[in-house]
């Protein structure tokens, strides 16, 4: 069931970290979401098919479920 209101597996996101003003991905597809404390989100980028594992803080925007 896809909810509109919450990004999952497969979604197109962009991913910032604000407080240092970088961009990691501007379109990439998320791979796994975390389900625990110390858990790190899995990111795909779309440009460039690096693997990113992301464990701090960041800003994460859906683009496209």
């Amino acid at each position: 069931m896809m909810k509109k209101d919450q990004i999952e597996l497969g979604d197109i996101v962009k991913v910032n970290f604000n407080n240092a003003h970088f961009t990691l991905c501007t379109k990439a597809i998320v791979k796994r979401i975390p389900q625990a404390t110390g858990d790190s989100w899995i990111f795909q980028d779309c440009k460039t098919d690096e693997i990113h594992y992301v464990s701090e803080g960041c800003t994460i925007t859906l683009i496209e479920k």
